[in-house]
């Protein structure tokens, strides 16, 4: 009797270490091809940085537009002359609408805009859930700025240099995000 339960504790044993190891292989070895997201080749000639902004990390305050000068305090002022008007019946016909004498000026853009830091160069966007723009773009001494949309929320800078390019990826995804691309050569 005492030789059986040997057996049963090495059987136990055995196969407990058996599904510990088998547990193991498809944690590390099988689940990852199994989810969503591939498996990316590291590039040693790049670097990948994601960047996300919270709603109170504007590193660029909107700027509101100048106040135009006013055109009357340059103008030499006239002195009013009276001359007589003649009187008329009032009219029984209602006024017609007119167009307004000058078009209204656009609305300030008062989106946020966020600093996007790059070895290239630096360029500041102006996000918002439906529209996201480059409103200016920094780049350091040799570099050049080029700018492409792909979309309505995604717009994409790269700053080439010499042997090196930033590539910065400006997108909203449930909040303002970039992600930004250092390749070398």
């Amino acid at each position: 009797m005492g030789r059986s339960w040997r057996f049963v504790v090495a059987w136990l044993t055995a196969a407990s270490a058996a599904v510990t190891v088998s547990w193991l292989g498809v944690r590390v070895g099988i689940a990852p091809a199994i989810t969503a997201e591939a498996p990316v080749a590291i590039d040693v000639n790049r670097r990948y940085t994601e960047v996300r902004f919270g709603p109170a990390d504007p590193t660029v305050t909107p700027t509101s537009p100048r106040p135009k000068p006013s055109r009357s305090s340059a103008r030499p002022t006239r002195t009013p002359t009276v001359a007589p008007t003649p009187t008329r019946a009032p009219s029984t016909r209602p006024p017609t609408a007119s167009p307004s004498p000058s078009p209204s000026e656009p609305e300030p853009d008062r989106r946020p805009r966020y600093r996007v830091p790059a070895d290239g160069g630096d360029v500041i966007v102006a996000y918002s859930s439906t529209r996201v723009d480059v409103i200016d773009t920094e780049p350091r001494l040799g570099y050049v700025a080029s700018t492409t949309r792909s979309s309505d929320t995604v717009v994409v800078v790269r700053l080439d240099g010499p042997a090196h390019a930033s590539v910065i990826t400006a997108y909203w995804d449930e909040g303002p995000e970039a992600q930004i691309v250092e390749e070398y050569s």
